[in-house]
Order: C-alpha cells, then sequence, then structure tokens
C-alpha cells in the first residue's frame, strides 16, 4: 500500500499499542532442564524516493530487519555434563517489502519467509554443530556494526530501496544491480560447524551442497571500555564464483564509533566486482529513554553487474532507542548514484522512517 504519510503518524499509531515488557519470552519445557524462548519483532516504516521520472511514497515493512517471530529449546541432558542440545524455528513477515516495492507498480505479495529452521548441539570445550536452514558460516561478515544504527544502515545499503530505478525505462538498471556488499551466503539448509572461542576468536565452517561452502574468523573484544569486533570470510558460490569480505567495528568509550568493510567476487567475464563501505558515528546519552545514535556513511561499489559501473551512496541517519517499550525510533536520508558509460541517470533520492518493536 503506498500512502503519502508522514512517518510521525506511522510512530504514533505504533506507540500506541500495547506492549510486552520483555524482549524474550522465557518458558521451562516438558522435560527438566530444558528452557523455551519466544520472541519477535515488528519493524515498518515509511518510505519516500525521488529518482528525477517518479516520485512515491511506500508504506513498508523494513528490509534490513524485518518482522519476524521465532522459537526456540535448549536442553542439557543430566547424563551428559556440558552439552547442550537444542533448535529453533524463525518466521519473517514481508508486507510491503521495502526491498521489493517499485516505482507506479503494484504492491509486492505478502510473503512468508522460513528465515532458520535447524538444530544444534553446543560443547564449551568441543564448539556447536548445527544442521537446516540457519546462518551459513560467512553470513554477516561484511556487517559487523557497533553503530547502534545497524536497523537503518549498514553496508548492505540497497535494502531500503533495492527495486527501485535509476532512470524511467522499464529495463533501467535497480538499485539491487548495482550495489552489493558481498556478505557471505547468508541462509541455507547446511551444516555448520564453529570453534570454541578463544581469545575472542571463533572460526565457523559451513556446506550447503552444490558448490555452495564458506568459512569465517570472527573477533569480538573488550579493551579497557573500548570496543571492537571484526570478521572476515570466504566463499564459494558455484565453480565460477569466489566470493570474499570482511569488515571491522570500533567503539570508543566516548561513544565515538568507526565501521569499514570491503568484499568482491573473482567472476568469469571482463569485470572485478568490489565494494567499500565506511560509516562514522556517535552515540550519545542524551535522553533517559536510551541512547541517541547518529552517523554518516558512505558506499562505493565497482563493477558489480557490468564493467566499468560505479554506483555510490551516501546517507545521514538517526536512530533513538526507548528502552522502556524495547524499541528503536529511526530515520534517515540516503542518496543513490550510478555513473555507467554512454548513460546518463539522476539520483535517487530516499527518505525512511519508522519504528521497530521488539516484544
Amino acid at each position: 500500500m503506498k500512502h503519502a504519510y508522514f512517518s510521525l503518524a506511522m510512530v504514533g499509531t505504533a506507540l500506541a499499542l500495547p506492549l510486552s515488557a520483555a524482549a524474550e519470552i522465557k518458558l521451562a519445557g516438558t522435560k527438566p532442564n530444558t528452557e523455551i524462548r519466544i520472541w519477535g519483532q515488528v519493524n515498518r516504516a515509511a518510505l519516500y524516493a525521488d529518482n528525477g521520472y517518479y516520485s512515491e511514497w511506500f508504506h513498508v515493512d523494513n528490509d534490513s530487519m524485518p518482522s519476524r517471530i521465532g522459537m526456540a529449546a535448549d536442553y542439557e541432558p543430566p547424563e551428559w555434563a556440558n552439552w547442550t542440545f537444542g533448535g529453533q524455528i524463525e518466521l519473517g513477515f514481508k508486507s510491503d517489502n521495502s526491498g521489493e516495492v517499485a516505482f507506479e507498480s503494484e504492491d509486492p505479495e505478502f510473503k512468508v519467509d522460513g528465515r532458520k529452521i535447524e538444530a544444534w548441539a553446543k560443547n564449551p570445550r568441543f564448539g556447536s554443530l548445527s544442521v537446516g536452514q540457519g546462518d551459513m558460516a560467512s553470513n554477516d561478515t561484511a556487517e559487523q556494526d557497533l553503530s547502534g544504527t545497524y536497523v537503518i544502515s549498514y553496508s548492505q545499503v540497497r535494502f531500503a530501496a533495492a527495486s527501485l530505478i535509476f532512470g524511467h525505462e522499464t529495463n533501467a538498471p535497480a538499485i539491487k544491480s548495482v550495489f552489493n556488499n558481498f556478505d557471505g551466503l547468508h541462509r541455507d539448509d547446511r551444516i555448520r560447524y564453529d570453534t570454541p572461542a578463544w581469545r575472542g576468536f571463533i572460526l565457523a565452517a559451513s556446506a550447503a551442497g552444490h558448490d555452495y561452502y564458506d568459512a569465517a574468523i570472527r573477533h569480538k573484544a573488550d579493551i579497557g571500555e573500548h570496543k571492537i569486533a571484526s570478521a572476515i570470510s570466504y566463499a564459494q558460490k558455484d565453480t565460477a564464483i569466489d566470493q570474499y569480505c570482511g569488515s571491522v567495528s570500533i567503539l570508543l568509550k566516548c561513544g565515538l564509533n568507526l565501521t569499514a568493510a570491503a568484499g568482491g567476487q573473482n567472476v568469469e567475464g571482463d569485470y572485478s566486482p568490489l565494494s567499500y563501505y565506511t560509516k562514522i558515528g556517535w552515540k550519545l546519552d542524551l535522553f533517559s529513554c536510551g541512547l541517541t545514535c547518529v552517523a554518516v556513511d558512505y558506499s562505493q561499489n565497482e563493477e558489480i553487474s557490468r564493467a566499468n559501473d560505479t554506483a555510490e551512496s551516501y546517507a545521514i541517519v538517526l536512530n533513538q532507542r526507548v528502552e522502556p517499550i524495547l524499541s528503536d525510533l529511526y530515520v534517515s536520508v540516503r542518496n543513490y548514484t550510478l555513473d555507467r558509460d554512454g548513460e546518463n541517470y539522476d539520483d535517487i533520492l530516499t527518505f525512511m522512517s519508522g519504528i521497530k518493536l521488539a516484544f
């Protein structure tokens, strides 16, 4: 549904809904030593876009962190000390997904996304093994981010408006065809192993079949009152595509934070896809309800789908945490540009504002 509503009206409606006092419900299972957890979130936003030919308002589900609901359970058998067995089911719900809305087009179909259906075994000495549909080892390795603005700004800058096109022709390039952060293999039916943590380092590897496999190294550490999170990965998508990416984010005690990411692919053909991303932000303790996070970011994407293409995006963003109602109120202004040989396109300017409500 497309409405020219200003986002504050939407936010006000959302705040009137009944809210849970906890972000995650924990229940006792039918077996002793069993814990069941239930969680969810709703993430709705107003999106405005203008590409020089078309301008339109959309009422969307924010594809950065879509609405979802999940349930997981852990069981610790008394006979097997230090072992935990469990699994989870998580479903995503996309109504007018922000990554699928398009100028002067019908509303996207409502979709239910089977995000995760997996089981696992964990041990602090031996690590963890998981099977079923879940995160591949390389998922999120281009998206380490301590800025507090992930819900509206991270290295995959296309999420907010992926299907919107440059220009007015039906075959014009869409944002999703020229922007990509090459963040691993995402979710799939796979087998995955994670090592125990050692000095903040965890190694992981997974295989999904059909020449889909990957490996990653993650690291998190507190250095005094400063924090750092980083990751790097390699993935093979099929016999013709090798993919790699990495990211690092640093949060200083004062609230200043820096984030950077890069990725690319080795592909057959006369082009070499590459992506770079940087963000600088500040976490401010201005209000008693929660942190105020502001940031500016920049992304450069080269030859994502065609030789000599250069696509750039930059944004200014604000995220206000509201702890009493477990919510994030956010707003961003983002610009997309495309430089392509022999073609001339106006920029795409977007505005998005919404609320992510956890329960």
